[in-house]
């Protein structure tokens, strides 16, 4: 387990869990059980809580979603209800995302995999309190044209709340430690039908659990991009707070403008523009890393059957 200074890490997710809902993604719920496969390794890995966010889906079927995936994970966890849109940015998660700053000041990750409005809503209460924790990570975005299997998809995470943000990128520019897995940084994390429900599912509870909460993604991928496969976004967002050594550092300075963010475009600065220091990551073997998801999902199930 790669740990840097051996310290250990303890993350909030704010994510918008949708595994199991029909033609929603599943790559939250696998975030977090990478996560938990890390802990079942007994790395000094814990999940402090979970903040549902509007993405994927509504928020009240985030929040229930939410509320049955740690359930059937049997994740022991408080499980926070967030914005229901960019309009309404405070709630229980932005109050608890604060709190929890406060109380332990550089000794949280704050793993985001959905839109941005809950930390929209932490920044109102406290415009400081992103430097409070020791990184912030989110998946989303893209530095050029997402194109998946000839389609051109959208960016849905960071371009939500595109105010939410730029509000996130600026809070660099006074000491929090910003990074984004972005969606084109992603494409590498991809999963073969076949080898992954084999993978999963290996005649325990636990494996038929999330095989059964998986396999439907599978059709709605073949169904709507003609593809045998998905790519598992947000899984990067804990490997990187997990396993910084899977990864190669592309800091760079993005161009702060919500027009330019509303598409979750990331334009690198140029002089003269309104800048802020983020790092995007990239995967530095694609094949090591899916062995390495691998290995993490089948401890985290294991432990679902203990």
């Amino acid at each position: 387990m790669d740990q840097p200074h051996g310290a250990a890490k303890r993350i909030i997710f704010d994510s918008d869990t949708t595994m199991g809902l029909a033609d929603c993604d599943v790559d939250d719920g696998l975030a977090i059980l990478f996560a938990m496969g890390c802990i079942a390794t007994g790395a000094p890995v814990s999940i402090e809580g979970i903040c549902a966010s509007y993405g994927n889906n509504t928020l009240e079927a985030v929040y229930a979603n939410t509320l049955e995936i740690a359930d059937a994970f049997g994740l022991n966890a408080p499980i926070l209800k967030g914005a229901a849109d960019k309009e309404h940015p405070d709630s229980e998660a932005a109050r608890f995302i604060v709190d929890a700053a406060h109380a332990n000041p550089g000794e949280l990750s704050l793993a985001v995999t959905g839109s941005t409005t809950n930390l929209k809503g932490a920044l109102a209460i406290d415009p400081d309190v992103l430097s409070l924790y020791r990184e912030v990570v989110l998946m989303g975005g893209i530095t050029r044209t997402l194109v998946f299997n000839g389609t051109i998809m959208d960016e849905l995470n960071l371009s939500c709340d595109a105010q939410a943000t730029e509000m996130i990128f600026d809070a660099g520019r006074r000491g929090a430690a910003i990074v984004v897995a972005t969606a084109n940084n992603c494409l590498p994390a991809s999963f073969e039908r076949t080898d992954f429900l084999a993978r999963i599912d290996s005649g325990t509870e636990g494996g038929g659990t999330v095989r059964n909460l998986c396999a439907s993604w599978f059709d709605t991928m073949k169904r709507w991009y003609g593809l045998d496969e998905f790519c598992c976004w947000d899984v990067l967002v804990p490997a990187y707070i997990l396993m910084p050594a899977l990864f190669e550092d592309c800091p760079f300075d993005v161009v702060l403008d919500p027009r330019l963010l509303s598409a979750g475009f990331l334009e690198p600065a140029f002089p003269g523009a309104p800048a802020a220091r983020i790092n995007a990551p990239r995967i530095a073997d694609a094949q090591r890393f899916c062995e390495e998801t691998y290995r993490l999902w089948e401890a985290a199930i294991a432990t679902i059957d203990g």
